[in-house]
């Protein structure tokens, strides 16, 4: 967890917050917001970072595809990786890996472990990725601690990182 804090500078946004006086108000807000999975979703959860990725892109001048990939458009491409597999993917025990080169969030790898639970809950999916961005990679971890995915996942300054 400890790299996670370190990636997002987070102790730099606290300095931020706290000199600005606004610790507390920000702290409040979010403990008023119930972000369970039991009343937001994966799903919701992801068009809500999608929206903000969006938001922050415009505010920075840059495009919102140099940081995230649509879910319909990673769905198409996880849907595409498996077409071949359907008849493999429904043995009890199949065990899958896939790589992304440029994990970002994860999104990918998300989606990817959504489809093989959907078609084979017995399945099981090993999923590697790297990602040169920090935020990106802190982001893309923390997202899969919170799943409860296993997670090895070194510093994004490395080669290869196994999520």
């Amino acid at each position: 967890m400890r790299d996670i804090f370190e990636n997002f500078e987070f102790h730099t946004q606290i300095e931020r917050l706290h000199k600005s006086g606004l610790l507390y108000q920000v702290t409040e807000k979010f403990a008023q917001i119930d972000l369970h999975p039991e009343n937001v979703d994966n799903h919701q959860m992801g068009l809500v970072f999608e929206k903000l990725i969006r938001k922050f892109a415009e505010i920075s001048n840059e495009t919102a595809g140099e940081h995230f990939t649509p879910r319909e458009v990673i769905r198409m491409m996880v849907y595409l990786l498996f077409i071949e597999d359907d008849e493999v993917l429904s043995k009890p025990g199949v065990v899958r890996t896939i790589c992304d080169p440029a994990a970002g969030t994860g999104g990918m790898l998300s989606v990817a472990g959504e489809y093989l639970v959907e078609h084979n809950p017995q399945a099981r999916l090993t999923v590697f990725g790297q990602e040169l961005n920090s935020d990106l990679y802190a982001i893309c971890k923390a997202d899969m601690l919170i799943k409860g995915q296993e997670v090895v996942f070194s510093d994004p300054s490395s080669d290869a990182e196994r999520l």
